[in-house]
């Protein structure tokens, strides 16, 4: 960590007071509300709180306090949910963060995956020493989402099904339709899945391509009823889409309207 410089008895007793009314990122908002004090004279703390090291700036207007157990110069950022939601709300933890959250992977994956409504320029920033992905999405797709608390925080994390619908909408977030397969094989055996919500929030989500992807999964990797592979294949349209942006598609499935790869297509025609 830096080496701790003296503050002043004043300065001390505001830095108290306002880390033990907020855990987590600390703004000049944050500091001005607390200590009623100008958005100005809040910037101008935090910014000696910072030279002094007793926080540690991880982007413009968001610090952290110094971990004092830590003897890298490098900030620990013990909640990095906080941060990215600080800096990149409104938006909710999505993608891989949210299939371990709901225990839908044993993959160890530290990155931190961010749906938010906000352009950005990076999509791949590092805030002290954690990645992050950034995914921006329309406001249509901002729906499905639970509310978890860290400390006095409120942040969103995707439902279980939303979950799995983002990524079927987007499966390069997870790296792909084979880790997307897996993922959805661990949900479709969970106490979440249900099949009416998927269908719910496809259309809400207005991809048609998902309905695409998802009935060719289900047709193929999956015991699924005629009656739900029915109602999904009325929802798709007639051109082709691509089943896995991850790969190369030099094959066709015309039941589902997709273009794939041979591997996927070998698959499709073993299980017919």
């Amino acid at each position: 960590m830096k080496n701790l410089a003296g503050i002043g008895k004043k300065s001390r007793s505001d830095l108290s007071m306002v880390l033990e009314q907020h855990a987590g990122p600390i703004t000049p908002k944050i500091v001005a509300e607390t200590l009623n004090i100008s958005t100005q004279e809040s910037g101008r703390l935090l910014s000696r709180w910072n030279k002094s090291g007793w926080m540690h700036r991880v982007k413009r207007g968001v610090y952290i306090p110094a971990s004092l157990s830590s003897t890298s110069i490098t900030p620990v950022i013990e909640e990095p949910f906080l941060i990215a939601d600080a800096i990149y709300g409104p938006g909710y933890i999505g993608g891989f963060s949210a299939v371990k959250h709901w225990d839908l992977s044993e993959q160890i994956i530290e990155t931190v995956t961010y749906y938010t409504r906000k352009m950005v320029r990076i999509r791949h920033p590092t805030h002290g020493g954690v990645k992050f992905k950034l995914k921006t999405i329309a406001e249509h797709k901002h729906f499905g989402l639970k509310p978890i608390w860290i400390g006095s925080h409120k942040i969103y994390v995707s439902d279980p099904t939303k979950t799995i619908v983002d990524i079927f909408d987007d499966p390069k977030v997870v790296g792909g339709m084979a880790i997307v397969q897996d993922i959805f094989g661990e949900y479709f055996e969970s106490e979440y899945y249900d099949f009416e919500l998927l269908v719910q929030y496809v259309h809400k989500i207005n991809n048609k391509s998902i309905f695409k992807r998802l009935g060719f999964l289900l047709d193929t990797c999956f015991p699924i009823g005629q009656a739900e592979l029915s109602l999904l294949r009325e929802n798709i349209s007639e051109g082709y889409s691509i089943f896995d942006p991850s790969t190369t598609p030099k094959q066709t499935i015309s039941k589902w309207r997709l273009k794939t790869s041979r591997s996927w297509k070998a698959l499709y025609d073993r299980k017919k």
